[in-house]
């Protein structure tokens, strides 16, 4: 990066500390794109990107005055969306089935020698085995939203129940999944955040 980038930064988080709204646009339309980018390849999907670019450029205003950024600012945003990921995947995972999603990408990518591709592996053989533990009709309707992507309706129609009671089946499934993982999911889950660097 060269140095008059870094003085333009330095330059915008001096007045953002005073308060000004314009250079906090500055530095928001400077680098959107890029962490949007980077919060949209870790967590698959563009809305919860937005929703985490949000937080990560709320929380730099709110600190304004407090912040101390040493390093490189583009650095510093880039730990900040790999941090609200890594806490945004881990509030929601019972909601949507992330760690499943990002360890079977992970091990299907990352070289062969790695050891986080072996713990992941770990982590997918984890997930497999409460699947397979699961009592039947849960399973069936944690697979039909895993597997075939049907919405909780599509489910009901299929299994012959409510779409609220599909919608607790998969709940359920999924929070059995994380307190299997326990530690390790976690772990996984900040494993992964650092895939994206």
């Amino acid at each position: 990066m060269s140095t008059d980038h870094t003085q333009v930064d330095r330059e915008l988080l001096a007045r953002i500390a005073q308060g000004d709204a314009d250079a906090f646009r500055l530095l928001y339309d400077r680098y959107w794109k890029d962490l949007f980018t980077l919060a949209a390849r870790m967590l698959r999907g563009e809305e919860e990107a937005a929703d985490v670019l949000q937080d990560v450029f709320l929380s730099l205003w709110q600190r304004r005055t407090e912040l101390d950024i040493q390093g490189s600012l583009p650095a510093y945003l880039h730990s900040s969306v790999r941090y609200k990921v890594r806490d945004y995947i881990a509030r929601n995972i019972t909601r949507r089935d992330y760690l499943a999603v990002l360890t079977d990408t992970a091990v299907n990518t990352l070289p062969p020698s790695s050891q986080l591709r072996l713990e992941l592996k770990e982590a997918q053989e984890a997930i497999q085995g409460a699947v397979a533990k699961m009592p039947a009709r849960m399973k069936e309707a944690y697979l039909l939203r895993r597997e075939q992507h049907l919405s909780y309706a599509e489910i009901a129609e299929k299994m012959g129940t409510s779409p609220e009671t599909a919608r607790k089946q998969v709940q359920q499934a999924l929070l059995l999944i994380k307190n299997t993982l326990g530690y390790t999911g976690v772990a996984v889950i900040m494993a992964l955040s650092d895939l994206a660097r």
